[in-house]
């Protein structure tokens, strides 16, 4: 019986082990990288997440060669895959849950087919925003809902949801305000508000713990948001500069960014792991804000 990790903070002590080559990777025979408590808790990363999504995608036809030559998986940890891959409907890995059945496959296998799919842009940058009901100055989670879904005999929320540069997200909120309203005339009461779209920065959708993120590559955050304009964000919304870690750019008309953007650009620490956009949603430009848009894994 597989034995349960519990997160992406916990190091796998049987790297490496058995017959494994130096820089092989694999885990232990049994080891997981999901818990037992929660479908969902494999360093956050879901099913119909873009980089899961991709990873599945990925395993259900690589062979054991290249989960070995492109991956850097060991050859027992790749034949393992392919093994498991051959027990399921299809012949197709549709869930993590089955990954994680494979033999030798855990946190640190996991973590490397994370990283090789983001490497290899097998999926489309997106940001995760966390899903908002506003009712004038106050925010709540629409997962805050869940008990009032479950009355009503209906599917219960998600969290968050993941937007790229094609995400219709009006179309997506207006669903859910469809849900909402459905929820308050089965149970005959009213739920305040709508679903939050159209702010004025990324950092409106941020209540409490639950803040906005993306997965894929940071140099390519800047052109997601930017793409929904009139959307997740206001039809105003324009980005002036960014910069992440090293990497930094500007418009070419604005003018010196430690003149025009101030300590938001100057004091950026090049160590970071975050996004630094600097933008605005006016229609002459004069408020300058930023958002810091961290890694979601």
């Amino acid at each position: 019986m597989k034995t349960t990790l519990l997160g992406l903070g916990v190091m796998v002590s049987s790297l490496l082990i058995g017959c494994a080559s130096e820089g092989d990777v694999e885990d232990g025979e049994n080891d997981v990288f999901m818990t037992d408590d929660a479908k969902a808790d494999a360093f956050g990363v879901e099913d119909w997440s873009p980089d899961g999504a991709a990873v599945l995608k990925y395993v259900s036809t690589a062979t054991a060669a290249k989960l070995q030559s492109e991956v850097g998986l060991s050859e027992r940890v790749a034949k393992a895959i392919v093994a498991q891959r051959a027990t399921l409907t299809n012949h197709a890995f549709t869930d993590l849950k089955d990954l994680d059945d494979a033999k030798y496959v855990g946190a640190t296998v996991f973590k490397q087919l994370l990283t090789y799919a983001a490497d290899q842009h097998l999926f489309k940058t997106a940001l995760r925003i966390p899903l908002v009901v506003e009712d004038g100055d106050n925010l709540s989670l629409l997962a805050s809902y869940n008990d009032k879904a479950r009355q009503a005999g209906v599917p219960a929320f998600a969290r968050y949801t993941f937007v790229d540069a094609d995400t219709k997200y009006s179309d997506k909120m207006d669903s859910y305000n469809t849900r909402l309203q459905a929820i308050a005339t089965k149970l005959h009461t009213t739920i305040p508000g709508e679903m939050l779209k159209f702010a004025y920065g990324l950092y409106q959708y941020e209540t409490g713990s639950a803040k906005v993120c993306f997965v894929g590559d940071p140099t390519q955050v800047a052109d997601t948001a930017g793409s929904q304009a009139d959307s997740v964000v206001g039809d105003m919304y324009s980005i002036w500069a960014w910069r992440y870690g090293t990497k930094k750019w500007q418009q070419d008309d604005s003018n010196d960014p430690v003149e025009s953007f101030g300590d938001d650009w100057k004091k950026y620490s090049t160590t970071s792991k975050f996004v630094r956009l600097i933008y605005t949603n006016d229609d002459d430009g004069t408020h300058i804000s930023s958002d810091d848009i961290g890694p979601c894994r």
